[in-house]
């Protein structure tokens, strides 16, 4: 379930200036972070942010919807809780590419 509390000023995310997919990962994510004391970047875990498999699932569709794109994921390939956000955020550019490609 998403996390209803404001995200406190301290919760920061490092993102390269210009990067619209990982400023929209974290902008999307802050609706479903448990643990917002500590600064966020690509290298974070899903774990560490305390984002679980159901908060995933839905992360996923709004980051789907977002993009007008299908992720494609496989969490017996790798479990949620052990990604990262960068690797959100490479599955949204695969897909991104995949959509190119066909369009």
């Amino acid at each position: 379930m998403a996390a209803s509390a404001a995200i406190p000023a301290a919760a920061q995310f490092g993102t390269a200036a210009g990067d619209t997919v990982v400023s929209s990962v974290f902008e999307i994510a802050k609706k479903y972070l448990k643990a917002t004391d500590a600064t966020w970047n690509t290298e974070t875990r899903l774990e560490e942010a305390q984002i679980d498999s159901l908060d995933f699932v839905e992360l996923v569709f709004e980051i789907e919807d977002k993009f007008g794109i299908e992720l494609n994921f496989n969490a017996n390939a790798q479990p949620v809780s052990e990604m990262t956000f960068g690797n959100v955020v490479e599955l949204i550019r695969t897909a991104l590419a995949r959509k190119a490609r066909t369009a």
